[in-house]
């Protein structure tokens, strides 16, 4: 990222690729920074929230995939991405 950009959110705005869906609302990877989620909750917050734009009932089903993903691992996800020293 450049130092002309204070923020990813700056970088993004300008650096577009295709349609302008970076360009509207809150983004997930602001969530996923802010909220430093694991790569599972990620997914599950990106699907559901692009769900009424793309894919509809399929965005939910991934959703739900990776929720029960992350469910049936919860105690490596917790270990690896959340207990800290």
């Amino acid at each position: 990222m450049s130092q002309q950009h204070k923020t990813l959110g700056d970088y993004i705005a300008t650096k577009q690729i295709g349609g302008d869906h970076y360009k509207t609302g809150i983004q997930p990877w602001d969530v996923f920074l802010d909220w430093q989620l694991d790569p599972w909750l990620c997914n599950v917050i990106k699907y559901v929230q692009r769900h009424h734009r793309k894919n509809g009932k399929e965005d939910l089903e991934k959703a739900l995939h990776y929720l029960e993903f992350a469910l049936q691992n919860y105690d490596k996800i917790k270990q690896t991405y959340y207990d800290k020293p």
